[in-house]
């Protein structure tokens, strides 16, 4: 499969998924091509080596690169930040229409402007995307202050809102964000929930801690050390650790350490000086490669965010690489995250912004042995290799990358268009005899006349399908309604051998529920007895007719008609319509492999998978 990553950021600048990702997708056996910009984060400066042109083709370990121009700019300025994201969107959207045509798109945001390239390869070049969601917007621009007018939020919503629903498939950091996601409208079928990893390639964990260090600050050897690493910045509302610290300055053996610069940096130095706070250390930002042998030598691993709900719904970065260096974290972020590090037994959670709790946790982890600590921070490194790990992630990225290659925007398009122009016909031409084939249902097999039952359709999202009656209502001494075979008429066999009783689903053609081709919806209680495989047929709308049905109808296995499901999902053409479609009204009219109650001759999906599971 060839996959175009679509990203403002990519090597050398830093970035989650750059580099490490392509290679590990391309180990996987994909073939990877990369759409981005010239580097220049996180200076705003472009890199030595590299000069802004309209365009510039590189290869990078055997990955072909097209970089577009920008301006470049990563300041405090708005407007600079602005053109800085609007440059690289126009640009990578002319890029767009030169690379090579790949199977499918991944996209990374921020910024959400990196949606416009996908669009026109969507759009103008048929090619189905995979939108990865680091960051939700308008929630973040609000919450950071970035944009304040209400006006203006509400139009990045809608604009986000259509972004999400053109892509094939939406890849989120956290079940929090598939919440708010679903809240909506994006049906959670079509999410995947794919934490992102730790930098792999350049954070080494040293394995003798003990080792001398130039950049380890004094008065911290033989202390229980609590080390913060990363941006030092308003939303990790770090005075949080001055006012805990204050706290337990009593304490001769507990340190906290502070890695890295930000905003806040300077400030808070000078007032854990002022408070003369000799328990808080403070070490300038670290090249990445370096990270390791601090967080190695630390007791305990911090991560702290502001007491906001946005961040009840993210996982910070710095978890997975707390997570990889194998130490107990102390967690102060709600949410999410918290139940990350209790599901990982890797840790100690708190309420963010209140000093007592985290003094108290801190408290509560030196207090454990030092066995404990150990078997804490053995379990945090298990979780991150066996759910985290960046082989683990890209595996679960190719298999969502496959799934939305399966949404071809040029069959879809085209195929959509034929189901309203043949429905909406199809009704018209229909009307007449289906009021009479209603009035007969009415006056044989009582009211009402219409069937109507939920089905799961495209991405799995229920929805209603409507069919004309032909079982009667009788129940039996108890009132429970009596068996299919019994209820059954003569009359209703007729409407099923013929298919007349299908009729009905032409509105739900129309309305865009199902297509005329495309697997049968079945009952939703049989959807968690799907194999992996099987839950492809969810991709496509299911249809009144398909390849199961031209193929076996209710006489062939459970097994052998999701089988064909799959294989129509994956072979999905309009030629392939066509051909189901012929075949179709010709088994109709033969009435070829017809069983008006499939319960007599074979047993329900559930009932069938539930007996052979307990075998």
């Amino acid at each position: 499969m060839h996959i175009l990553i679509v990203s403002q950021w990519f090597d050398p600048e830093p970035t989650f998924k750059g580099m490490l990702f392509a290679k590990e997708l391309q180990r996987q056996g994909h073939r990877v091509s990369v759409l981005t910009g010239f580097p220049n984060y996180p200076g705003g400066k472009v890199y030595p080596g590299y000069r802004v042109r309209a365009f510039q083709r590189e290869t990078m370990d055997d990955i072909s690169i097209l970089r577009v121009a920008l301006y470049p700019s990563h300041d405090g300025s708005a407007a600079k930040r602005v053109l800085n994201y609007l440059s690289f969107a126009l640009s990578a959207s002319i890029g767009a229409l030169l690379v090579e045509r790949p199977d499918v798109a991944y996209v990374y945001h921020p910024p959400a402007t990196v949606a416009l390239p996908a669009l026109v390869l969507k759009l103008l070049r048929g090619v189905p995307y995979l939108y990865d969601v680091q960051d939700l917007w308008p929630d973040t621009l609000a919450a950071t202050g970035m944009v304040k007018s209400s006006a203006a939020l509400a139009l990045v919503g809608k604009g986000m809102s259509g972004v999400y629903r053109m892509a094939s498939r939406i890849a989120v950091l956290s079940p929090g964000f598939r919440t708010a996601l679903e809240r909506r409208g994006i049906p959670a079928g079509r999410m995947d929930v794919i934490a992102n990893w730790a930098d792999e390639a350049q954070i080494r964990v040293t394995s003798n801690v003990n080792s001398p260090s130039s950049q380890w600050p004094l008065g911290l050897k033989g202390k229980f050390v609590v080390t913060f690493a990363g941006n030092l910045g308003k939303a990790q509302a770090l005075e949080t650790v001055l006012n805990a610290a204050e706290l337990l300055k009593d304490r001769e053996n507990i340190r906290f350490l502070l890695v890295g610069e930000g905003v806040e940096a300077s400030g808070l130095a000078k007032e854990a000086k002022a408070r003369g706070l000799g328990n808080v250390f403070f070490v300038p930002r670290q090249p990445i490669s370096e990270i390791g042998e601090f967080l190695a030598r630390s007791d305990a691993l911090l991560v702290h965010l502001r007491d906001d709900p946005l961040f009840e719904i993210t996982i910070p970065s710095k978890t997975q690489a707390y997570l990889m260096a194998g130490r107990p974290i102390l967690m102060g972020v709600k949410g999410d995250a918290a139940t990350l590090v209790a599901e990982a037994g890797a840790g100690l959670a708190f309420e963010p912004e209140n000093p007592a709790q985290l003094a108290n946790a801190v408290i509560k982890l030196q207090s454990y042995s030092p066995t404990q600590r150990q078997a804490m921070g053995a379990a945090a490194a298990k979780y991150y290799s066996e759910k985290l790990a960046l082989n683990v992630g890209a595996r679960r990225f190719g298999r969502a990358l496959f799934i939305a290659s399966l949404s071809k925007p040029r069959v879809f398009g085209p195929k959509r268009a034929a189901d309203v122009v043949i429905s909406a016909l199809a009704l018209a031409a229909l009307a007449a005899p289906m009021s009479v084939v209603g009035i007969l249902i009415r006056k044989k097999l009582g009211s009402p006349v219409v069937f109507r039952q939920m089905r799961p359709g495209r991405d799995g999202e229920l929805f209603e399908m409507y069919k004309f009656r032909t079982m009667t209502d009788e129940r039996d001494l108890d009132g429970e309604l009596l068996p299919d075979a019994q209820r059954l008429t003569r009359f209703g066999s007729l409407l099923r051998s013929t298919s007349i009783d299908e009729l009905p689903e032409l509105w739900n053609v129309l309305k865009g529920d199902m297509s005329l081709v495309g697997p049968r919806p079945l009952l939703p209680r049989y959807s968690k007895y799907f194999t992996e495989e099987e839950g492809l047929r969810s991709v496509v709308r299911p249809g009144i007719t398909g390849w199961a049905q031209i193929n076996g109808r209710n006489t062939a296995s459970w097994d052998d008609r999701l089988a064909r499901d799959v294989y129509y999902v994956k072979s999905c053409s309009l030629r392939l319509d066509a051909k189901i479609l012929l075949l179709t009204a010709a088994k109709v009219f033969r009435r070829n492999g017809v069983v008006v109650d499939p319960e007599s001759l074979m047993q329900n999906l559930d009932d069938e998978r539930h007996a052979r599971g307990a075998l």
